[in-house]
């Protein structure tokens, strides 16, 4: 099985939609959350709104919410 190579997902609160945090967003900042996850804080490029939301990594966009 070969898979893809691995983006980053963010989740858009304003959007409901997942967002390629390379391509989709403006990096603002990075944290670490209490769990030791990563939390990124971005603007979005359509609705320009600033949004934290946990980072996803997958070849393909997530699905739903």
């Amino acid at each position: 099985m070969t898979v893809g190579l691995l983006k980053n997902w963010v989740w858009c609160e304003e959007c409901l939609e997942w967002k390629d945090a390379g391509d989709e967003v403006t990096f603002v900042s990075i944290e670490e959350d209490s769990f030791g996850q990563d939390l990124m804080t971005f603007e979005c490029d359509r609705c320009t709104k600033t949004n934290i939301n946990n980072i996803i990594s997958s070849p393909t966009r997530p699905k739903g919410a």
